[in-house]
């Protein structure tokens, strides 16, 4: 079975700068490469240092989505890297 198999939602391809959140790290600016209602795939841009797998981060579009409301900060676990990056799963704590 192939991992396109085992998704549950439908990804969209989807460019939007990012910030990424860590706890122990500043915050660093990345792009989304697809994004899905369970998740996204986010590239690095270059940044060398990528929360591990498991790793619980946190992220929000850069930049207003208009009106003066600033996007909300959304939790997230890494659940796998992929060459250009990392991809996270949306964090539903109703799901637990």
């Amino acid at each position: 079975m192939n991992d396109n198999e085992k998704r549950q939602h439908p990804r969209l391809p989807v460019e939007v700068e990012v910030e990424l959140h860590r706890s122990d790290r500043s915050m660093c600016l990345v792009w989304t490469d697809d994004l899905s209602n369970g998740g996204v795939s986010l590239t690095m841009n270059g940044h060398g240092d990528w929360p591990p797998i498991g790793a619980r981060v946190q992220i929000r579009i850069s930049g207003p989505l208009g009106g003066d409301d600033e996007p909300p900060l959304v939790d997230a676990i890494v659940v796998r890297h992929t060459e250009a990056g990392i991809a996270v799963r949306f964090d539903d704590p109703m799901r637990e």
